[in-house]
């Protein structure tokens, strides 16, 4: 494993943390129930998104923060609205730039599935969800303990904490 691998890592840790952790003995992530995002939307039971799903969400969020606002979801979810088409027949997502309403789209895997209770998508304005680094990434290197297999190990360490200041700043689309 090399450096550029642990840097990686460290990553994708963060980015899970900031979208999923429970506050508890953690930061407070993006779709966390009382520290997170509010639910603009929620759809009726064993109903899927729809083009008017995310309209709403689009409009549930203020004119103040919709204007630095992006969309948040995983690919999976992303692909499901590449298919959605107004009455027009026109599509929501716009693969050209990559938008939708005009607004950028944002990928992580860390973002739920389209399922039952789950939030697939967040939209607003992120500058709001606030990150302390608490202690700066340290790494230090193992070389005794590995030292019998000629190898040389790495351990990192950091101190975070992340909090959405401005809940109203990002709505969720819940599923019923």
């Amino acid at each position: 494993m090399n450096n550029f691998t642990l840097l990686r890592r460290f990553g994708r840790a963060e980015e899970d943390a900031f979208i999923t952790s429970t506050g508890i003995d953690a930061l407070t992530g993006i779709l966390h129930a009382t520290g997170g995002g509010e639910v603009g939307v929620t759809t009726e039971e064993n109903v899927d998104l729809s083009y008017d799903d995310a309209i709403k969400l689009y409009f549930f969020l203020k004119s103040e923060h919709r204007r630095n606002a992006v969309w948040l979801m995983n690919d999976e979810t992303a692909l499901y609205l590449r298919t959605l088409k107004d009455a027009n027949g026109n599509y929501l997502y716009n693969s050209v730039d990559d938008t939708i309403l005009g607004k950028p789209v944002y990928y992580s895997n860390y973002m739920p599935s389209i399922e039952c209770g789950k939030a697939p998508i967040a939209f607003g304005d992120f500058s709001f969800y606030w990150i302390i680094q608490r202690q700066p990434l340290t790494i230090a290197r193992l070389t005794e303990l590995y030292a019998v297999n000629y190898k040389t190990g790495f351990l990192g360490f950091e101190r975070l904490d992340g909090k959405l200041i401005v809940p109203e700043a990002v709505k969720l689309i819940r599923l019923g």
